[in-house]
């Protein structure tokens, strides 16, 4: 666990999880590291590496946990992710579902990698997607998809 100053100057605790993955045959060894941290009432989840069929559960365990939170807001960061199937975007969908009343699920997706799939399955339509972290935190209360 590390910590560091939030933006009031408060120190803001931040949790990294890494999650190594057996190497498939064929395949190269891939990592998933997410991370978790609290900004006021914003919980921020930043996705690095491959979510996929193997990777995806644990995404949701990581969702699944920070939901019982109730943050008034949650951005996930995939702006470090590098290939996004359809078994993370059910986990998506899944997290967006489930939310509280009056929380906010929030994406974050910058190239296309995580656009693509967005887009083709249409999920990009059902959640909100900004293409940086600072804008989906300051975006106002549901903003609609596709800001800045």
């Amino acid at each position: 666990m590390t910590a560091h100053c939030g933006q009031s100057g408060s120190i803001v605790p931040s949790v990294v999880i890494d999650f190594p993955r057996a190497p498939v045959a064929g395949r190269r060894h891939q990592d998933l590291t997410i991370t978790v941290e609290r900004l006021g009432e914003t919980l921020v989840v930043a996705v690095a590496g491959d979510v996929d069929l193997c990777t995806a559960p644990m995404l949701h365990d990581v969702l699944d946990a920070n939901l019982s939170r109730a943050p008034r807001r949650i951005v996930v960061d995939l702006s470090l992710v590098r290939f996004l199937n359809a078994a993370g975007l059910e986990v998506l969908l899944d997290a967006h579902r489930r939310v509280f009343p009056g929380t906010d699920v929030r994406l974050v997706a910058t190239t296309r990698a995580t656009r693509r799939p967005l887009q083709l399955t249409r999920t990009d339509e059902r959640l909100t997607v900004h293409t940086s972290r600072a804008a989906a935190i300051a975006a106002p209360r549901w903003a609609a998809a596709g800001t800045g």
